[in-house]
């Protein structure tokens, strides 16, 4: 990954905030190296609902939906019609079909989940046991390629995988990928460039003599740029050529770059964080010659276009 001249397309970098949108259909080559897109407003990157989840189960919903592929809003959502994130089960009294627990389990089934969670003397009212016993179960019935099938596994009802998954939208479920910003301005785009200060890049099989690896966006210094998507910070920090980054590995191959951060970063190395969560805002730093975050996305190593991964507005 590029960690010097996280580039800049000259005067586009000054240009004042836009609001930015891709319209469906949109995402085509445009002329030049330049190109402002369509004003329209973004909605805001967090659902307000998520705030309502206690800070200690939304980290570990994050946490077990990382670790078994699963998508933690809807882990969340089983917290909250379950018992609110554990707000109606305080005392751990079994309800009456005797199920218990912050994430309500029969004993015979949370021994289960606790085997396939590869947890060793777990206690079935701690949320730390019970958030990822639950994540393993659902796993181990279809989810995520099966929440319908999964979540009626879970709790045998038909009105209980659509009212799952009713919390689950508004805790974002169905939009795992997140603009970095809630407005701003394109001011160069991903690819072969004029401007000579990227350097040269071979990609797929065509070497350039000045390739943009990423995606420019011009905005106000101290405009919050968020997570595109949710992983683990892998790198917070100032890099070789003074830029202030973050990089969020997403999985294994997939990875997120944000360049030109101010130095007060809101994320620090290892922390977990979902799409939309903040992790600095735009600096100056580095060598850049106007305010703006500098975002790749790499796949395997290789750099990708950005406006490939990111959601199209409705």
């Amino acid at each position: 990954m590029r960690r010097a001249g996280l580039g800049c397309a000259g005067i586009g970098c000054a240009i004042p905030l836009l609001v930015l949108v891709i319209l469906a259909g949109s995402v085509g080559v445009l002329a030049g190296n330049w190109g402002a897109l369509a004003a329209v407003e973004v909605p805001d990157a967090v659902p307000a609902e998520v705030s309502g989840i206690p800070s200690d189960y939304l980290l570990l919903y994050q946490e077990a939906g990382l670790r078994f592929g699963l998508d933690w809003s809807v882990l969340a959502a089983v917290g909250r019609v379950e018992t609110n994130h554990g707000r109606a089960a305080s005392d751990c009294a079994p309800n009456h079909a005797g199920a218990r627990g912050p994430m309500q389990f029969l004993e015979a089934t949370f021994v289960h989940a606790a085997r396939l969670a590869e947890i060793r003397d777990a206690d079935l009212c701690d949320p730390a046991d019970a958030i990822p016993a639950a994540a393993a179960y659902l796993r181990s019935n279809g989810a995520p390629r099966d929440w319908r099938r999964a979540l009626f596994r879970y709790n045998p009802a038909d009105w209980y995988p659509p009212l799952v998954l009713g919390w689950a939208r508004r805790y974002g479920y169905g939009a795992a990928v997140a603009w970095p910003l809630e407005g701003g301005r394109i001011t160069q785009r991903f690819g072969p460039t004029t401007f000579t200060g990227e350097p040269a890049l071979c990609y797929r099989g065509t070497c350039y003599p000045h390739f943009h690896d990423g995606l420019d966006i011009a905005a106000p210094l101290g405009r919050p740029v968020r997570s595109i998507a949710a992983g683990r910070v892998a790198l917070a920090g100032r890099v070789a050529d003074g830029a202030v980054v973050v990089i969020v590995e997403h999985t294994d191959r997939v990875s997120s770059l944000y360049g030109h951060l101010s130095p007060a970063l809101a994320v620090s190395e290892g922390q977990l964080v979902v799409a939309g969560d903040r992790l600095g805002a735009i600096g100056l730093t580095g060598r850049t010659t106007g305010a703006h975050l500098h975002l790749e996305v790499h796949d395997g190593g290789e750099p990708v276009d950005p406006l490939s991964i990111l959601p199209s507005a409705e």
